[in-house]
């Protein structure tokens, strides 16, 4: 379940979005690098309007009276028939460029979680598909836009750190993700894991722990491994 992300360039994305589907109204420009985005933190994401702008990781369902509300995680197995995302499901899907994303496995003799950074082999990004809504938000006294990724079922090479990985759209899916005529029968073939070869992995440090961290370090491979006591046989 993809909860921290990270975004740091945007350049490719936004020239191989260019060169697929032509001018697009950009409201970002340039890019605020985020090494360790949290939940309820903005995100970029390109809407199915033809707009590269912001969003509030978690979406909040128009109806909701609360933030409390917020899912960030939406299963693909359900997404159609979910109540909170259902409509945005039909008419408001975007993609959400990401250059990795983190994960964290626990070791069964040290009982610590060791966080991982996950980033594509044949890219610098990725691109999550997520579905978008607006909510008013009464603090602010204006509607916001929220976003939620959706999630599948993990390829091998995940599978050793989490039972759930994101749906991760290559750029030939990606036209079909985001055309409203798009059928449910053609948008579930979208729905599995990518293939393991595409992605890697490696530890990072403690540092990523913590939301209030967010700078280079949170993706520095951690090279230092903990000791294990030997045995006599």
């Amino acid at each position: 379940m993809p909860g921290r992300l990270c975004m740091f360039d945007d350049f490719s994305f936004k020239q191989d979005i260019t060169q697929k589907f032509g001018v697009f109204r950009d409201t970002i420009g340039i890019l605020n690098k985020q090494y360790n985005i949290a939940p309820t933190l903005n995100i970029a994401m390109y809407t199915n309007n033809k707009v590269y702008e912001y969003a509030h990781f978690g979406l909040i369902p128009s109806w909701a009276k609360e933030r409390s509300s917020m899912q960030i995680n939406a299963r693909s197995e359900t997404v159609f028939e979910k109540s909170s995302f259902k409509e945005a499901y039909k008419q408001r899907r975007c993609l959400i460029p990401l250059n990795g994303y983190f994960e964290w496995k626990k070791d069964t003799q040290s009982k610590k979680s060791q966080a991982h950074f996950i980033l594509s082999t044949t890219a610098n990004y990725f691109v999550f598909a997520g579905i978008y809504e607006s909510w008013y938000d009464n603090a602010l006294g204006k509607p916001i836009l929220t976003c939620a990724l959706l999630t599948t079922e993990p390829n091998e090479k995940i599978s050793g750190l989490h039972d759930r990985m994101p749906v991760i759209l290559e750029s030939h899916q990606w036209e079909l993700w985001l055309d409203n005529k798009s059928s449910y029968r053609e948008l579930n073939r979208l729905f599995i894991p990518l293939s393991s070869d595409k992605i890697r992995y490696f530890p990072v440090s403690e540092y990523v722990n913590s939301v209030k961290n967010d700078s280079l370090m949170c993706i520095t491979e951690n090279l230092k491994t903990e000791p294990r006591q030997g045995t006599l046989f």
